[in-house]
């Protein structure tokens, strides 16, 4: 069988992608990337924002046209949005053969789309895919594994609680058994995700102590992590990513504003005088960290001096880049019920002039690494091109052959642009 999986949302999305996608090749399903090759269509959904279930409205519309003109093509919703609103997507589109939420496994699902053609098969899955006898794909120099679920932060614009449960930290040996298993098997680089990384607690480890513990399996070239909450940030956390070699210097953490109002209204639970000094800290104890954020433009009672100050903080903590969004209202949210007062002109205004502001900054700081030497980890190769990051996640291309594919490499940065840099092999 053929499958493709489009997903839209988080970098859990993703993992949760993966596992499914690992779990169909093993039954010897192939992955195709375009849809019109596919016998079954997978859509692992988001719910955080208003566009992003547009988009899958968007994308299902079209699965369904495909449908039309191939009758044995099986559609398959997954994610955020399955979980929330299941009962509307099956009015609206009426081909979906299988609907799967949240509180579903993504080994649980990969089975039952398997189920859609496949009877009586047997799970190689069990205990949820965490033998360390399991072979993976050598080829993957990069694994992203979930260390939790959930959250407890209420953010009152955010529906992950609602969609997704109360926050749970997984057992410290099952995370540490697939990452050594993973990196047993060719990885390089893990990625530990969760909705709030900073507040991961099992059994009294927390999350600076997993960082120590997987930084012992050799083999393993690089540690990130994400995302970050300001509120539970550290100094303990601060000084094992100061300290491990293995750790990346790149912290994601959301800002969303920079006005004690409007973060008061958010409830996230920090100050902005906070916030900063946070990033005052990060940049005294870690030489050459990259910090990125999130920002909301537009949320309910932001007025334009509230509006002000963001910009100016970004001016001043100069992120490495951000992620800014038009503030829509999420079903069940607290925010739901504020009055949305901005207008769509004035939400699109200001959200142009974050990004305006964070492009010219993040242009500014990748300029200057044109002429300097990076150590870049390649995870992937296509069409004589191999591409990978530097440990403050920037992302650079190289002309070279795959026999550089999945080695750190020396590379001077010789031409940089928008989205990327270019460099080639010292």
């Amino acid at each position: 069988m053929n499958y493709k999986i489009e997903t839209i949302g988080c970098q859990m999305n993703v993992c949760e992608s993966d596992i499914i996608s690992e779990f169909l090749q093993k039954k010897g399903w192939q992955d195709v990337k375009d849809i019109n090759q596919a016998d079954i269509i997978i859509l692992n959904t988001c719910s955080v924002r208003a566009q992003a279930e547009q988009k899958a409205f968007s994308f299902l519309g079209r699965a369904e046209e495909l449908k039309q003109e191939k009758t044995n093509v099986k559609i398959v919703v997954i994610g955020c949005m399955a979980q929330r609103i299941s009962q509307k997507i099956k009015k609206r589109f009426t081909k979906i053969d299988l609907i799967m939420g949240t509180d579903k496994t993504p080994v649980e699902i990969a089975a039952k789309i398997e189920k859609l053609s496949v009877k009586n098969t047997d799970d190689i899955f069990t205990n949820s895919g965490n033998d360390k006898k399991k072979k993976l794909d050598g080829k993957k120099i990069v694994g992203y594994f979930s260390i939790m679920k959930g959250c407890d932060n209420f953010c009152s614009y955010c529906v992950v609680p609602f969609v997704r449960g109360r926050e749970k930290s997984f057992d410290d040996k099952i995370i540490f058994d697939k990452c050594f298993n993973f990196i047993e098997n060719g990885g390089k680089e893990i990625m530990l995700l969760g909705q709030n990384v900073n507040s991961y607690n099992y059994n009294g480890l927390n999350f600076s102590g997993l960082i120590k513990k997987l930084a012992s399996i050799d083999g393993l070239e690089r540690i990130r992590f994400m995302t970050n909450h300001p509120k539970d940030l550290s100094d303990e956390l601060i000084e094992t990513i100061a300290a491990e070699p293995k750790v990346c210097k790149h912290i994601h953490l959301p800002m969303q504003s920079a006005c004690d109002k409007i973060l008061e209204k958010m409830n996230r639970k920090y100050t902005y005088a906070h916030y900063l000094d946070l990033i005052k800290k990060l940049r005294e104890k870690i030489k050459n960290i990259s910090v990125t954020t999130d920002i909301i433009a537009g949320f309910p009672g932001e007025s334009k001096k509230d509006f002000d100050d963001t910009i100016r903080a970004v001016k001043e903590i100069r992120f490495g880049g951000l992620y800014a969004f038009r503030y829509s209202p999420r079903p069940d949210t607290k925010a739901a019920n504020f009055d949305d007062d901005i207008s769509l002109d004035e939400k699109q205004e200001r959200l142009s002039a974050i990004l305006a502001e964070g492009n010219e900054i993040s242009a500014q700081i990748t300029s200057e690494m044109k002429g300097k030497i990076y150590k870049i980890l390649t995870d992937r190769y296509e069409n004589g091109f191999l591409e990978g990051r530097t440990t403050c996640g920037r992302k650079v291309l190289i002309k070279g052959d795959e026999n550089n594919f999945g080695k750190i490499l020396d590379v001077l940065i010789k031409e940089v642009k928008v989205n990327a840099l270019f460099g080639e092999i010292v």
